[in-house]
């Protein structure tokens, strides 16, 4: 009973690990799609241009987005330097939501990025937890204290 009344640090712990890496995979493969044309992707060029030419975006700010999928969903996977990494892809989809939602929320597709920045809001306010190269390279076994 204790399981559905209590915390249990592990389990929180585990939880963390589990949305960091599920966030973190999915923005590392689109990320890598785009940067590098991976899993199907087009690549820098093509997702640049798309960027400019479709959605009115400058090409420094695609570049931005990009490289901040790549590297920021392979840095939550890892879990280092998870609150930074967080924080940028938070950034990153707010903007997305934002040029999405005149669309429509479900048939615009910004319900997608509102997920994943939801998502990246958890992450950077619980931050890494136990189970992360973070909390391995500031000696750190359990970062809440046990209920």
């Amino acid at each position: 009973m204790k399981l559905m009344t209590g915390t249990n640090t592990t389990l929180l712990n585990i939880s963390v690990l589990l949305l960091r890496c599920t966030v973190g995979f999915i923005l590392f493969v689109v990320g890598a799609g785009k940067v590098l044309g991976w899993f199907g992707g087009q690549g820098i060029e093509a997702s640049i241009d798309i960027f400019v030419t479709k959605m009115g975006i400058s090409a420094i700010l695609a570049y931005l987005s990009c490289y901040t999928e790549f590297i920021g969903g392979f840095l939550l996977i890892v879990g280092l330097l998870t609150r930074p990494a967080a924080l940028a892809v938070m950034i990153n989809m707010l903007v997305a939501t934002l040029v999405m939602l005149p669309n429509g929320f479900i048939t615009g597709g910004a319900s997608y990025p509102f997920s994943l920045l939801m998502s990246s809001i958890i992450i950077l306010l619980t931050g890494p937890m136990a189970y992360s190269f973070d909390a391995l390279l500031l000696n750190r076994r359990d970062t809440i204290a046990a209920a």
